[in-house]
């Protein structure tokens, strides 16, 4: 697990409209039936849009890449209706009591003032934890890249990533080399940190085990990137199994569960874990031009296999803002992608070269 931290932020505003709450289905509800008559209703509806916006007959026809192109902008738009609706009646709570329901509580709502006409934007749907959709751009629904894919995150994943490394110390020393003692470009330094779970074992007096100490380092990306980035990485083997407890912990195993339909090998998977509540879009994602993008908290960004990506600039030293986001690493190893995993050196942990291949 790699966390990243600099002077950046994201805007995040809080906000979700309230609907009253659905009737039940009857029991003789015939799913079948309705999605059928569904079909033909929206397939006639999509077709008198067209031809009232002005498109002759033959462009409305189902093979037509005007209609196809006109659908699935439709009903993608219709799509995030939907769950919109769908999210505020499952939050919604009722007392026992009187059976009076409350609105959900506010929910974060990207800021789309913020973007910057220079660039490209996404759809930004939510997505339910471990759904994974490839990422399209917004203004025609096209897609982005074969490996540029956004993941739903399950709720419990930022939570426990955050109190991990707030309750082990390292949240304080993020923010501390940034602004009072950041390295100098291309440097390097190293901590050592006691697990928080194995300080409450002791505590709860369910373990006997002595403390161990879990290895970390931080790095700053040399001068000519031009960035006040840090870097902090798992060091050895003990924090790397540490880490991946935490991702289990917080529920990761579904983010995993709708990846088998995907033909890469190796992938960056981005989370964010924290932000000031001021300024605009983290993460920039390049397909035929740059697009920038939001973490949010309901999805992380999955890229790979060439997708080009980079952090997107901004300034928060006026009011000590920081911006952390947690880079997890995924491959399945082979003989054929060994050598080129094994070569990469953007963490120190797992080792890299021929110590890499061994371990």
């Amino acid at each position: 697990m790699k966390s990243k931290a600099s002077v950046l932020s994201v805007a995040l505003i809080a906000g979700l409209a309230t609907v009253n709450a659905a009737e039940p289905l009857e029991k003789d509800f015939k799913y079948k039936d309705a999605l059928k008559y569904y079909h033909t209703e929206t397939a006639a509806l999509l077709k008198q849009s067209l031809l009232s916006a002005g498109f002759a007959i033959d462009e409305t026809n189902e093979v037509d890449d005007i209609y196809l192109d006109f659908a699935s902008r439709a009903l993608n738009a219709e799509k995030e209706r939907i769950e919109r609706i769908r999210d505020a009646l499952v939050s919604q709570t009722c007392s026992e009591g009187d059976g009076q329901c409350t609105p959900p509580p506010a929910k974060k709502k990207i800021d789309k003032s913020k973007y910057s006409p220079g660039f490209g934007h996404f759809l930004t749907h939510d997505l339910e934890p471990g759904q994974a959709e490839l990422m399209r751009w917004e203004h025609d629904g096209s897609i982005v890249q074969d490996y540029a894919v956004r993941v739903g995150l399950p709720p419990d994943l930022v939570p426990t990533i955050k109190a991990y490394v707030k309750d082990m110390g390292l949240l304080d020393i993020m923010t501390n080399m940034l602004y009072d003692d950041p390295l100098s470009p291309g440097d390097a330094k190293w901590f050592n940190f006691q697990s928080p779970y194995q300080k409450q074992s002791l505590a709860e007096g369910s373990s006997t085990d002595e403390l161990r100490n879990f290895t970390w380092n931080v790095e700053r990306p040399d001068k000519k990137w031009k960035s006040d980035m840090h870097w902090f990485n798992t060091a050895d083997e003990l924090s790397h199994e540490e880490g991946l407890r935490v991702l289990a912990k917080g529920g990761f195993d579904k983010v995993l569960a709708d990846w088998e339909d995907v033909d890469g090998r190796a992938f960056n998977f981005l989370v964010g874990i924290e932000s000031p509540d001021q300024a605009g879009p983290e993460l920039i994602v390049e397909g035929d031009f740059k697009g920038e993008i939001y973490y949010g908290s309901n999805a992380g960004i999955l890229v790979g296999d060439g997708t080009r990506h980079g952090t997107r600039e901004c300034d928060h030293r006026a009011y000590r803002g920081v911006r952390i986001a947690c880079s997890i690493y995924l491959s399945d190893v082979t003989k054929d992608n060994l050598e080129t995993l094994a070569g990469d050196t953007t963490s120190i942990f797992p080792p890299t070269g021929k110590t890499a291949a061994d371990w």
